[in-house]
């Protein structure tokens, strides 16, 4: 005989099936997504999984989401707004540019180090994904660079908008990367890798403001190379 497969139905925080608040059905979904997603991966995770653990047919889930596809990017999203929000919190009131790199750096391996598996789900790096989706992953990306670019322009007011962009999607990368490279490396103590982390932000942070000022200095008087050329580039022709 074969073995029903059928959800089995479950009450959601008191709340009898049939009368869950979309709200709360929705934050039960994502809570249990994000876990089979840290278990299975992106790969081995299937909607029938989900509905099993949730007690729910795949409509429901898909009323909800409409794809797999969906809902992952959904709970990324979710993660990625809990620690940007605690990193700008980190960060918020600092009285200077060095007390922000210190705040900024502590949060961001605390946040590692609370949540290996949440942080690995969202900065671990999905690979092989194409299409849609990973432009949709992109755009998260896109999101958290432009909180770094925020902070960034109050401390270097003058830098051009390219400047900061480009410094922000370094910033974001190498922490990512030194992020990926601790949780291969635990022996490593946290302080020893946060003091590095803040060394090279309050590097980075430095140079960005002192090529916004060399930037209005030269958007001032425009300056000429050796070569003649405006600028430290020569314009080809």
């Amino acid at each position: 005989m074969a073995k029903d497969q059928s959800p089995e139905i479950r009450d959601v925080n008191g709340y009898k099936h049939g009368r869950v608040p979309r709200e709360v059905r929705r934050t039960q979904l994502l809570e249990l997504a994000e876990e089979l997603f840290m278990e299975k991966g992106y790969g081995g995770f299937s909607i029938d999984d989900l509905c099993r653990a949730a007690g729910v047919s795949r409509p429901i889930v898909y009323e909800h989401f409409g794809s797999k596809d969906g809902l992952y990017v959904a709970c990324l999203r979710s993660i990625r707004a809990e620690f940007e929000h605690a990193l700008l919190a980190a960060a918020a009131n600092a009285p200077d540019l060095a007390t922000t790199v210190e705040r900024s750096a502590d949060a961001w391996f605390s946040i590692l180090e609370r949540d290996p598996r949440r942080w690995s789900l969202v900065y671990g790096g999905a690979t092989g994904l194409v299409g849609p989706l990973a432009e949709q992953l992109a755009d998260l990306r896109d999101t958290t660079v432009q909180q770094i670019a925020m902070v960034a322009t109050q401390f270097a007011p003058r830098a051009e908008r390219e400047q900061i962009t480009l410094w922000a999607h370094a910033v974001s990368g190498a922490g990512e990367q030194l992020g990926r490279w601790w949780l291969r490396n635990p022996d490593v103590p946290r302080e020893r890798v946060i003091a590095f982390y803040a060394d090279f932000l309050d590097a980075a942070a430095s140079h960005l403001i002192e090529s916004s000022a060399d930037s209005a200095s030269t958007n001032s008087h425009p300056r000429r190379s050796a070569t003649g050329a405006v600028g430290g580039l020569s314009r080809s022709t």
